[in-house]
């Protein structure tokens, strides 16, 4: 049993936290580390259809290595037919499938490819090259599992990403070919196959979150419904077009998640300390609810990037040790016991916080300040973002959603589905929050979705709050988005819509491609 004692010895533990935090929503888990958009979308390939063959993300850079021996041998494992030469294969592999390395990568031999097909991700893309990667893909399960009650198709979601991330007839022919391709390399010994994926699993954070019964607004609600949308225009586009549109709903959907999870960490922790060290009364479920949802934006569009990062990964990793401690110490000094779900949803948190507040006067409130000043000086390399979790979120906001760098000749256009690009063409240039093309693209047409009335400027700015995204519809056609929406057709002048501009879909009147 977790206690306050082992608790202060190793903070930053998962198996010491407070059983009330580590069974909700606002422990990371899988905690986040490098990604970019690619090896999120890769490692969501293997959850989903390789994972009841075992492939586990540590288990990729290995199988990488077997598959470059024998493309450079020019022998499949298995003497299976496929459609290439073996000399044209590799010049496939290694050119046209070909995803670019950033800088700091050019010394290392790395095989890399964008995962078009299921395949490609059994040999490339984990977020290590070493046996002990973590697991983005995982990521996205917890946020589907999260949003699953909430009438936002969960179970069935999850179900239709395999069946749409599937390599069938319908495909267009460069898929189909490649997935043939792929296959005809595997190595039989390993038994692997793309399969349906076993049932969406519910853990006690979402257990817990989905006990509530009611909508809160959070990015992983958004993102659901965007991503069922996204799923049906596969049809519309090449394979390739449709997959760059999935990875760019996975940048901003996991990158938003993990802002909202810090901005709850942090919002918690300042209203219990409000009511155990302040004497204010704990606020009600409908003041909470607000509080704990999107109706705060994490940041404007346009601003820098790399300050509001460091914000929020420090004020997490400061929430995370204080409401541990706060929990910790409120049970030795109230003797009370806080449930294992009682910081699970609102409503828990509403009667957590009342009880809090009913029993504030036994709470040793020097002592906690004192104990977490001690604990904030002796790990200040975490708290300042310099190593330890803090780090590791700053590291995988930054890359799951800014613009891919690279130093390959003609490959520095690659990445058009990002939300964060360089002010300035040096390599110093600070980052800024800016939406690219193919990611502006994806999210009007989703916006477009959710009325049968013309949607608007005004609904779109609406739209990216939910992402916690800022912007005003004056703002949208102001600055870089605007013209990137002129650009792309994407807005239609009205005198009749609010603000005169009204959204195009980016797909209207067009057929299936086949």
């Amino acid at each position: 049993m977790t206690t306050l004692s082992k608790f202060l010895e190793s903070p930053w533990q998962e198996s010491d936290a407070h059983d009330a935090y580590r069974n909700s929503f606002l422990h990371m888990r899988p905690a986040p580390e490098y990604a970019t958009g690619e090896v999120i979308l890769a490692s969501l390939y293997r959850n989903i259809g390789f994972s009841t063959s075992g492939v586990s993300e540590g288990k990729v850079p290995a199988m990488g290595r077997g598959f470059h021996k024998s493309l450079e041998s020019g022998r499949r494992p298995n003497n299976v037919p496929g459609v290439f030469e073996p000399a044209a294969w590799e010049e496939t592999v290694t050119g046209t499938l070909r995803s670019p390395r950033q800088p700091n990568q050019t010394a290392k031999r790395l095989l890399q490819m964008a995962p078009i097909v299921p395949d490609a991700t059994l040999y490339c893309l984990s977020a290590r090259n070493s046996a002990n990667s973590w697991n983005p893909g995982a990521l996205v399960k917890s946020m589907v599992s999260l949003a699953k009650r909430a009438s936002l198709g969960g179970p069935d979601l999850w179900r239709q990403l395999y069946l749409s991330l599937s390599v069938t007839p319908g495909d267009d022919v460069w898929a189909i070919a490649l997935d043939r391709e792929f296959k005809s390399w595997r190595d039989k010994k390993s038994a692997i196959e793309w399969s349906e994926p076993l049932p969406l699993e519910t853990g006690k954070a979402a257990q817990f979150w989905n006990e509530d019964g009611q909508l809160t607004a959070i990015p992983a609600n958004q993102f659901v419904v965007d991503l069922g949308h996204a799923l049906t225009r596969k049809g519309l586009l090449t394979r390739k077009q449709w997959i760059t549109a999935i990875e760019s709903l996975l940048r901003i959907g996991t990158a938003s998640h993990v802002l909202w999870q810090c901005h709850a960490n942090a919002t918690l922790w300042n209203t219990m300390e409000r009511v155990l060290l302040y004497d204010e009364p704990a606020p009600d479920e409908s003041e909470l609810r607000r509080s704990l949802s999107t109706e705060s934006a994490f940041w404007r569009y346009g601003q820098l990037a790399a300050p509001t990062i460091r914000e929020h990964a420090r004020n997490f990793a400061i929430a995370r040790i204080a409401l541990n401690l706060l929990l910790f110490m409120f049970e030795s000094s109230a003797l009370r016991t806080v449930p294992d779900n009682g910081l699970g949803n609102i409503k828990y948190i509403a009667n957590l916080l009342q009880d809090l507040y009913e029993h504030r006067a036994a709470f040793p409130k020097s002592e906690y300040q004192d104990s977490l000043a001690g604990l904030l000086e002796e790990h200040r390399a975490v708290v300042s973002c310099k190593r330890g979790i803090s780090s590791n979120v700053s590291e995988f906001l930054r890359h799951s959603l800014g613009q891919r760098q690279t130093n390959e000749a003609g490959l520095d256009s690659y990445d058009q589905g990002y939300f964060l690009s360089k002010r300035g063409s040096y390599a110093s240039a600070p980052w800024v929050l800016s939406i690219g093309p193919v990611s502006a693209l994806t999210l009007v047409d989703c916006c477009t979705q959710t009325s049968r009335a013309p949607r608007t400027v005004s609904d779109f700015a609406n739209h990216l709050a939910r992402y916690g995204i800022e912007v005003t519809p004056e703002e949208v056609m102001a600055n870089d988005l605007g013209r990137t929406l002129r650009n792309l057709n994407l807005v239609l002048d009205s005198p009749d819509a609010e603000g005169g501009m009204v959204l195009v879909s980016p797909f209207q009147g067009r057929s299936a491609i086949g």
